[in-house]
């Protein structure tokens, strides 16, 4: 998923598709504790060259599966995603903000897949039934559904007396 600036003028117009398996480098994720891995990432869609403002626009999809952490056991567990990202690319330096500036006269869509399976990946994912949620002496782990009905039956401890008054 790369091509040069050549190669784009010298296509239908500077219009380009794309339909490729893409493999990621397990390192690519060492900065967030979210992703382990990926695999069978699959990007497919199309690219524009404006040889007025010396920009590609690319439209693209990207599904594949994540290997996540499992949130209550640490175990790795496969996480199916699919999503759709739009970049853009400038031959000449620019500052503008979400704008990728090309070196060597290369498009290399790669990082923007990565960047986009990044944003794709879930904050907590588990496969563990609640009887497998770890505890010990004076403490259990909770869903979230157990932990909202308990702060449901939850008495404010302002109000507790008005109900002593109103046993008697």
């Amino acid at each position: 998923m790369k091509w040069s600036r050549n190669e784009i003028v010298g296509t239908n117009n500077g219009n380009i598709s794309f339909s490729e398996d893409v493999a990621i480098d397990p390192k690519e994720f060492a900065e967030t504790s979210l992703i382990n891995g990926v695999k069978q990432v699959h990007a497919e869609g199309r690219g524009y060259l404006d040889q007025e403002t010396e920009k590609f626009y690319s439209s693209m999809n990207i599904s594949g599966i994540m290997l996540c952490p499992d949130a209550i056991t640490g175990e790795e567990i496969e996480y199916p995603f699919e999503t759709d990202a739009e970049d853009v690319w400038s031959f000449d330096p620019t500052d503008e903000e979400d704008v990728r500036v090309v070196t060597n006269d290369v498009i290399d869509l790669l990082p923007a897949v990565i960047d986009a399976v990044i944003m794709e990946a879930p904050l907590q994912v588990t496969e563990a039934a609640p009887e497998d949620y770890p505890s010990g002496e004076g403490w259990r782990v909770i869903s979230e559904e157990e932990y909202q009905r308990s702060k449901d039956e939850e008495i404010d401890p302002r109000l507790a007396v008005l109900k002593k008054f109103r046993q008697e």
